[in-house]
This record gives structure tokens, sequence and C-alpha cells, in this order.
């Protein structure tokens, strides 16, 4: 299939990653008529960038960004504020790192012509030589609320894949994560292999494909000889050559977009392709302790995070439960209930494999935004652990939850099905299911697991 090249990595998403600010950043009381660093966020856009945003007051022509690839310099004249949402009015300052990089601070300091003008955070601290922070910091501030949010598992992948990066870049010691990375293997990928059907041009070959893991994400196919003409995805893809090959590339793939599957066209050939397609390769062609394994296995766990906080979908459904007021009823021997509609459900917590939350008769609950409530309840009470993630979040547990109703709404007038719509009607929300698929689950029934 090819080779990783050695370059800095990350993938990314056009989403902004919002936790609280940091430290000092989001006090109560702001001074008036001060430069004040209010807050700061994260971006997976190409890059994974460092957002600060500014309230300026004046007294300064440019801002400088300090960080480990160099000092960046923005001039105040030539950027705007932002003119919607929670940051309106404020300027957005954007300094790019790598994942090796997650650890290493980026500075923002405020110039006017050969001096420093005065910073401060909104509790009126003064910054003495710029304010500091870094992705790591960002990824702290998700953690410690009791729950596995969203967010925190998707920092999470992000820094367990940004420990992994490093290692593999020769930046940092290998990490002690190898017991909370995916449970994956080449056949359970097998779906996003490398796909070829028809014919290249004569004279014509593939020589291999790529995972170029840059400053963005680019799968890259190369050839012997020059394809001429070539599309990726209906759209003309530019022929570039490198040490005597010619190559196709699909760029800046962002982090949701990993498992996305592309289609390149070269003549009467047909390639099918996803940044997965090279997880795939490595882990068929590699053995299991190899340290290239890992670090896909983390990039293939950043990819699922990132689907389930970018792209989870409730359908048409508006949530009938109102999330702040839901509770569960405590009722001893780690046994529970809730009000649903008027009805008591039973919930029980076992721990087969470190923890089991059984929801009894939940085929009668069929509103998605709902069943992501109620899971946020349970995940408050007790963490899930993943196979996938280091923890479950209530919205990977309502996809289960709901293919488990759909299994159910299959078998539950067959007859000769009553013990699996007797199965069927209770969900199990353990460590083992964790991104299952319909197909999956039915798979493993067929063949009596």
């Amino acid at each position: 299939m090819g080779y990783l090249k050695k370059t800095a990595l990350m993938t990314a998403s056009a989403l902004t990653l919002c936790a609280a600010a940091p430290a000092g950043l989001n006090a109560a009381a702001a001074p008036a008529g001060e430069n004040r660093l209010v807050g700061a966020t994260l971006t997976l856009t190409g890059e994974i960038g460092l957002n600060f945003y500014v309230d300026v007051s004046g007294g300064f022509d440019r801002f400088e960004l300090e960080g480990p690839d160099g000092t960046r310099t923005v001039m105040l004249s030539d950027i705007s504020p932002e003119t919607e949402g929670e940051h309106d009015g404020l300027y957005k300052l954007t300094y790019p790192v790598d994942p090796t990089q997650l650890g290493e601070s980026v500075t923002v300091r405020l110039l006017n012509g050969g001096s420093s003008a005065e910073l401060y955070d909104n509790s009126g601290k003064l910054f003495s030589d710029g304010a500091e922070f870094s992705v790591k910091d960002y990824i702290e501030l998700t953690r410690g609320n009791g729950s596995s949010s969203e967010l925190e598992v998707l920092a999470d992948t992000l820094d367990v894949y940004g420990a992994y990066s490093a290692s593999w870049f020769g930046r940092a010691d290998a990490p002690d994560f190898d017991d909370i990375l995916p449970d994956i293997t080449a056949d359970s990928l097998s779906g996003y292999r490398f796909a070829k059907s028809g014919d290249l041009p004569e004279g014509v070959e593939i020589e291999g494909a790529v995972l170029l893991l840059d400053s963005n994400t680019t799968f890259r196919i190369y050839f012997n000889a020059d394809p001429v003409e070539a599309t990726i995805d209906g759209v003309s893809a530019k022929v570039g050559q490198k040490n005597g090959l010619y190559y196709i590339e699909c760029p800046n793939i962002s982090a949701p977009d990993l498992d996305r599957v592309h289609e390149a066209k070269v003549g009467g050939c047909t390639m099918k392709f996803s940044a997965l397609s090279y997880v795939y390769s490595v882990l068929s062609e590699r053995d299991p302790s190899d340290d290239l394994v890992k670090l896909v296995k983390a990039l293939y766990a950043y990819n699922f995070a990132a689907n389930i906080y970018f792209e989870w979908d409730s359908g048409n459904d508006e949530p009938t439960l109102d999330s702040s007021e839901f509770e569960l009823k405590e009722l001893g021997d780690r046994q529970y209930s809730f009000n649903y509609g008027g009805e008591e459900f039973s919930v029980g917590l076992y721990f087969p494999e470190g923890c089991d939350w059984q929801i009894v008769d939940s085929y009668k609950i069929g509103n998605r935004a709902d069943m992501v409530i109620i899971c946020e309840a349970l995940l408050r009470e007790q963490k899930i652990g993943g196979c996938i993630t280091r923890y479950r979040t209530a919205r990977d547990m309502a996809d289960e939850w709901e293919i488990h109703n759909r299994g159910y709404g299959y078998v539950k007038d067959l007859g000769y099905m009553a013990s699996a719509a007797n199965r069927l009607k209770n969900v199990d929300l353990d460590k083992k299911d964790q991104g299952k698929t319909f197909a999956d689950f039915l798979k493993a029934f067929l063949a009596g697991g």
C-alpha cells in the first residue's frame, strides 16, 4: 500500500472545539478601556489552530504570536473583528501547530512600534510578557467534569494521537497508552481497502498509495508514468511529480472525513480510497506491536471521536426531556429507575467488563435526542469504557440503543425469533459494542454471537 512519510501530521475539521477559556481569561470583572485577552479555543481546520480572542481598545499597531514554528506578526490594520456568535466584536488570532507540538506554548503579545502594549485578562491581571497557552492546556480544560462528554473524548483522542505522533517522529518517548488504543484489526476495516477497477492508460501503472501526514492529511497515489488527465471526486486533479514518479492527491482531509471514500479516475480506471485505506494497509502488513500500528490506531480513534462530535445527527427528533432536570432515581445495589412518558423504566449497572448499563424495555423509547439525555445521566453516574475511545459518549451509546430498537422492530412479530426479541428489547451499553453498526450486530447474531 505504501509508506508513511515522517513529517508533522494532523487532520482537522472546519469546526471549532469550544471549552472554557484558559485560567485567568474568563473571570467576571473586566477592566474598562484596556486591551483584553478574552479567551482561547482550538480550531481543527487544515491544521490544529490555537485561537486567541482579543477585545481591542487601542494603543498598538500589531499582534505578535510566538510559538514552536517561529514568530508570526499580524498588523492590526490587516484584520477585522468577528461579526457574529459569542466572539462578536473580538479579534481572532490563530497560530497553527502540528500534533507533535501539543504541549508547546504559543504566546500572544501586542506591540506598538518597538515597545509592548498592555494586555490584560478579564480579571484585570496584566500579562507581563504576553499570554501563553497550549493545546495541552486546552485538553486539560475539557477534563474532570465527571462524565465523558463528546468534547472531552475528542480532546482525549487528540492527546493520544499527538503522543504517538511525537513518538513516531522522534520528538518524545513512547507513550503509555497502548491499553486504550482501539481494538481493531485489518479485517474490521476491510471495507476501506484501496480498490481499483477498469484499465489505466497504456503504459501507466500504480506504484503505490500513501498517506502524507503533513500540516494537513493528504492521500497520494503514485504512478510510473504521467497519467496526463485525472479527476478526484469529479474534479480535475493536478498531476505532480516527485522522485521520478507522478502522482495525484486528495489533500486536507479533515478529522471527520478520514473515513470518507473518495473516487479517483484515470483513463478507464476507477480507484476508491479513504485515509482509512492506509490504516487498513498498516494493520494488514505490520506486526501488532509495531509503533506505526499504534499511531494509525490512534488516528482511527481520533476519526471516530470527531465523527461523534461534529457529525452526529439526531435526525428529525427534538428532545422532549429537559437535560437540566432529568435525573436517575437510585434504588440501591446499583439499580436505578427513571420516568419517561409517564412510565417508570428500570436501569441496572453491572460489571462484566468494567461497566455495563442495562436499560430494561429500552425499545419503548425511540427519540434519539432523548436517548442522548438519558445516556448523559447514566454517564454522570458511572463512566463506561470504550473499545475505540477511552470512554464511551452519550451519542455513541444512543447509536447502539437505536440499533437495538431497529433489530427488535424486525423480529418482535416473528414467533420463531422470540428469544432474539427478548434479548433486543433491553439494551446493554458496554465496552465491546462501541462503534458497531447494524451490519456488525447482524453478522454476530447469525454467527451465534
